[in-house]
C-alpha cells in the first residue's frame, strides 16, 4: 500500500528587502480585486513606506525558496518604554488567486507565532465592511475592541487586538 503525498502548500518564512516591491504590488493588487478597482500607484507607495520603517517583521507566504510571494504579513513589534507590549499588524494580504484556500489563516498563525516572544497582544484595523477579512480575524480568536480611522486614508475601521500567549 502506498502512502498518500499530501502537499503541505506554500511556506512562511521572513521576507526580504528585494522583496518589498512584490509585496507592495500584491498589496495594490489584493485591495484593487477587492474593491474592484485599478490598482492604485498611491497605495503601493504607502506600503512601500511601511516596509521602510524599521523594526518590523515581514513574513512571506512562497510557493517555493525562490517563488515570488503569493501574500504577506508586516507587522510591528511593541514599541517604545514598558509596560507597552502590543504590536500592530498593519498589513495582511494574499494573492486574490490564493484566497479560500487556508493560506491567510497559515500566514496569519505564522504572524502571531513570532511575534509571541515580544508582545503580549497585537492589534490591527479593518474596514467595517471587509466581511472576508473580519470572518478570518474572529474565526481566530481576535475581538473588535473599538472603531477608529485609518491615518493614511481617512476611512473608518475597526480595532481588533488578539492577546498572545505568555512565554
Amino acid at each position: 500500500m502506498t502512502a498518500l503525498h499530501r502537499d503541505p502548500g506554500p511556506g512562511v518564512a521572513p521576507g526580504a528587502e528585494h522583496e518589498y516591491a512584490a509585496c507592495a504590488d500584491l498589496w495594490s493588487r489584493a485591495l484593487a480585486h477587492r474593491d474592484g478597482t485599478p490598482p492604485d500607484p498611491l497605495v503601493r507607495e504607502r506600503v512601500l513606506r511601511k516596509l521602510g520603517q524599521e523594526p518590523h517583521l515581514l513574513l512571506v507566504l512562497r510557493p517555493d525558496q525562490d517563488g515570488d510571494p503569493l501574500g504577506f504579513s508586516l507587522s510591528f513589534p511593541p514599541a517604545g518604554p514598558e509596560p507597552s507590549r502590543t504590536a500592530h499588524l498593519a498589513y495582511l494580504a494574499l494573492d486574490p488567486g490564493g484566497q479560500g484556500r487556508g493560506w491567510g489563516r497559515r500566514l496569519l498563525a505564522a504572524t502571531l507565532e513570532r511575534l509571541s516572544g515580544t508582545a503580549d497582544a497585537v492589534v490591527l484595523e479593518v474596514l467595517p465592511d471587509n466581511t472576508a477579512a473580519r470572518a478570518l480575524y474572529e474565526s481566530s480568536g481576535w475581538r473588535a475592541v473599538g472603531e477608529g480611522r485609518f491615518a493614511d486614508s481617512g476611512r473608518p475601521n475597526v480595532v481588533y487586538r488578539r492577546d498572545l500567549d505568555r512565554r
